[in-house]
């Protein structure tokens, strides 16, 4: 069963804020060297990474901790989309109108998804091209073109879509 974000967003939140401040400590963190954003790692979730508040408004990164460990380059671009998602206000964008309602009234914002996934994945790749990690482009491009058509989340673009936008933020190889 794949489960939506806003399920692992409910999920997460569930871990991190138990009824107590120190809950988040009993998740295992990963460093992130793209933003100061605290990046939690779960096993065996559907989704290969997000990014949310938790109940106190904190910013968070969730990622597949298989994704980390199995694809180390791929799951660089994962943590980059991620920091980005914050920094380009996307995540408070889903705060602000979704707010305390859950997520009945996600559909409000899915015309926006399409184009943040495309925003999040030039970042990303901004980020990647300053540190010199084409591998990470390139291995984000190539795991986009393993959807071909499909569409890689509800209301997100095609893989297609995603590895010909990669493809353009990266620019001509030096």
């Amino acid at each position: 069963m794949r489960l939506p974000i806003a399920a692992i967003a409910v999920i997460a939140g569930l871990w991190l804020s138990c009824g107590n401040a120190q809950a988040g400590r009993w998740l295992p963190t990963v460093e992130n060297p793209y933003c100061p954003v605290t990046t939690y790692t779960l096993r065996d979730v559907a989704e290969q990474a997000s990014s949310m508040t938790d109940s106190n408004g904190q910013a968070m990164i969730v990622v597949n901790l298989r994704t980390l460990r199995e694809h180390p380059s791929y799951g660089k671009f994962l943590m980059a989309h991620e920091c980005c998602h914050h920094t380009l206000g996307h995540v408070g964008k889903f705060r602000e109108v979704l707010g305390g309602l859950g997520p009945q009234p996600f559909f409000y914002i899915a015309p926006a998804l399409k184009q943040m996934e495309l925003e999040a994945d030039c970042c990303a790749v901004k980020l990647l091209r300053e540190r010199h990690e084409a591998d990470s482009i390139e291995a984000a491009r190539s795991a986009m073109l393993t959807f071909g058509s499909a569409p890689t989340g509800a209301h997100y673009p095609t893989g297609n879509e995603r590895a010909a936008n990669i493809s353009v933020c990266a620019g001509p190889n030096d």
